[in-house]
């Protein structure tokens, strides 16, 4: 992690980025369905919001929601975050499999709006 972030500000910085970006996907997958997100940073709680929504996700989100959801707020104010290569690792894969949900629902609605026009 120290090559891609050299300093300690630099690692706060991207660990809040990532939290924020699967954060948005959660809610940008609740608005997609027509309902309104909680006003939380809570990774869980969008979590579940998005699996009553018949949204499933791999292991990765069991496993990294807890640190996402401190990250947003100590990457802030504590300057000392709990983290780990791994950790990093497991929430940008997290990421990339709610983005590619996204892509691929926008995409297929797109799609289906074609054909009827």
């Amino acid at each position: 992690m120290e090559s891609y972030f050299p300093d300690e500000f630099a690692v706060r910085t991207a660990l809040y980025h990532l939290q924020q970006a699967v954060e948005k996907s959660l809610k940008a997958i609740i608005l997609y369905n027509g309902e309104s997100p909680a006003f939380t940073h809570d990774i869980d709680k969008l979590a579940e919001h998005c699996k009553k929504l018949g949204e499933t996700f791999s292991d990765n989100l069991e496993h990294i929601a807890d640190s996402l959801t401190l990250w947003e707020s100590k990457s802030r104010y504590d300057p000392y975050i709990t983290f780990s290569q791994k950790k990093y690792d497991t929430a940008k894969l997290l990421y990339e499999e709610i983005h590619e949900k996204l892509v691929l629902a926008m995409n297929q609605n797109y799609e289906e709006t074609e054909e009827e026009t």
